[in-house]
């Protein structure tokens, strides 16, 4: 069976959706033995194996918004004839506006937040959203989401059926691990506190960052000088964020972009994980600091109770007290702070990247028939 794969998120900087296409790719040559694999792309792909994987590269010199239109339902379409293609596999949403015959099309749809909170996106957004995913949800054989949560907004909100729906967790990359000694922060240009907080994401309104400063100010009123390191990059409604953010240069670092090998060693380094978002369709950040062995506070909502499970506690967002607490309780009682921590690591265990790819290939290997 040929199965093909529109590799274009992998194009960009890393994204929850290409986080989740790589670690696929990464392991599927370990399980896989009978299919042929074509990835579709308009750039180079690193860390994938060309031996396993036919690369198909396209280019364009069009600019991006009107080059993707075209790219998925004039180039892809063309691709699939020429490859004789029996599969195809959108990470990110879209599908080919019309149907081959003899073709099975998955899309894998993280979430649908944008219908729920609609004023944390832009109108553009929103209205593009609109028009492309309730098409594709019908010309979809498959879709694959990454938590029972989304599954039950897309069904709830779409009518789609439920055996149409099969959930595929995400997964944190091999490369987030618990270190023993920190050799590599001779390698690290930035300077860090002796003891901090984490929070990795995007600096937006839905993650809620105004939450997370007041946790922080509370905390410092309280006596406790534990200072905030946010690793993120500003989105939708980072401005009206920004000033606040800005005041508090004593109480909150800001790194806009760090590799891999550094993040891990972030995580390795951090006290505790703080992720206090409104609404996750999974919630990658708070999987990649328990794979560490990082316990994380987190919010009740969502995907996030599904997620974090054993290896942390969830509160409900606005309770900024409950947060205080629990950090408070944790500086303040070692035992349960090292009985957290081992409880991190066994929950990240249930989304191991083997598992989860096993259960990516079996789904699409039950569709031949």
């Amino acid at each position: 069976m040929k199965i093909a794969i529109d590799c274009r998120v992998l194009n960009r900087g890393l994204t929850g959706t290409g986080r989740y296409l790589q670690n696929i790719l990464i392991k599927l040559p370990q399980i896989d033995k009978s299919n042929e694999y074509y990835l579709f792309t308009t750039k180079d792909l690193n860390n994938v194996d060309n031996n396993f994987y036919k690369i198909i590269k396209y280019t364009s010199s069009l600019p991006y918004k009107l080059f993707s239109p075209f790219w998925m339902n004039i180039i892809i379409p063309k691709l699939l004839k020429k490859y004789n293609i029996n599969f195809f596999i959108s990470p990110n949403i879209i599908l080919p506006y019309k149907r081959i015959d003899n073709i099975k099309y998955v899309t894998v749809i993280h979430d649908v937040i944008p219908f729920i909170f609609k004023e944390y996106y832009s109108f553009s957004y929103r209205t593009y959203l609109s028009t492309v995913l309730p098409r594709s949800l019908k010309v979809a054989d498959k879709v694959l989401t990454v938590s029972e949560h989304s599954k039950r907004d897309i069904i709830r909100l779409f009518n789609i059926p439920e055996n149409k729906i099969e959930v595929t967790y995400n997964t944190a990359n091999e490369c987030f691990y618990p270190i023993s000694n920190f050799k590599i922060e001779q390698k690290i240009k930035i300077e860090l506190p002796e003891k901090y907080l984490l929070y990795v994401g995007a600096i937006e309104k839905r993650k809620n960052i105004i939450g997370l400063i007041n946790i922080i100010d509370n905390l410092w009123n309280k006596g406790y000088k534990l200072p905030l390191v946010i690793v993120g990059k500003p989105n939708y409604g980072y401005n009206d964020i920004k000033g606040e953010l800005e005041k508090r240069k004593d109480k909150i670092i800001i790194v806009n972009h760090v590799n891999d090998e550094e993040l891990n060693f972030l995580y390795n380094k951090a006290f505790l994980f703080l992720f206090p978002s409104f609404y996750e369709g999974f919630g990658i950040p708070p999987l990649e600091a328990m794979k560490c062995g990082l316990p994380v506070l987190t919010s009740d909502t969502s995907s996030l109770p599904e997620v974090v499970g054993e290896g942390g506690f969830t509160f409900d967002p606005y309770d900024v007290d409950a947060f205080v607490d629990k950090i408070i309780l944790f500086i303040n009682d070692n035992e349960k702070y090292l009985i957290m921590k081992k409880r991190a690591l066994e929950q990240a265990e249930k989304f191991n990247i083997n598992k989860v790819t096993h259960k990516f290939y079996t789904i699409i290997n039950d569709m031949k028939s």
